[in-house]
């Protein structure tokens, strides 16, 4: 729910203002992520989406004239956006390398890669152009402790929660 300027999470001109189409999508439960594999974040739950353009199924459906893979946010105004992801893996291995990643139409386009000490988490972010008619943005973690761990997930999404895997975007307007 947006709040009033001044508040510590979104205002209402953010929402309603003219940076859209805009998203926050989020895991809704605990995902495996296997050793050494860059694995798809499956985030199927939607804090918000602002001109219906994320996809939180497993298909691919088409949304607003633009054919959106599964997970993945694609756009039908073409511009340029402001993409971020946090991601946490849950491990008990300290000196594991954990990477969060943003790809675009599958090819990642930035990453973030700690050597983590339990579970903490990292943030990403990039400035991508989208052209509104076939790009996409999906979020990528990997992980490398010896065996698989989990993404963290949470049925609802609170802003304060840094432990739950999410991808936000918004176009960025006047640039």
């Amino acid at each position: 729910t947006p709040v009033a300027n001044g508040g510590t999470a979104l205002t209402s001109g953010f929402v309603n203002g003219g940076n859209n189409p805009s998203f926050l999508a989020y895991l809704t439960s605990n995902q495996s992520i296997p050793n050494n594999t860059y694995q798809q974040i499956n985030l199927n739950g939607e804090y918000f989406d602002t001109g219906g353009c994320y996809n939180n199924t497993s298909g691919t459906v088409t949304l607003n004239g633009v054919s959106a893979p599964a997970y993945s946010f694609a756009p039908n105004v073409a511009g340029k956006y402001l993409i971020g992801a946090k991601g946490r893996n849950d491990t008990s291995t300290d000196s594991s390398g954990t990477i969060v990643g943003i790809e675009k139409n599958g090819n990642r386009v930035t990453q973030v890669r700690d050597t983590l000490d339990n579970s903490e988490g990292l943030f990403v972010s990039v400035i991508v152009d989208l052209d509104g008619t076939d790009d996409y943005v999906t979020m990528i973690q990997y992980q490398n402790s010896g065996g698989a761990v989990n993404a963290n997930g949470a049925s609802t999404f609170a802003n304060d929660d840094g432990t739950i895997s999410h991808m936000f975007g918004f176009l960025l307007k006047g640039v």
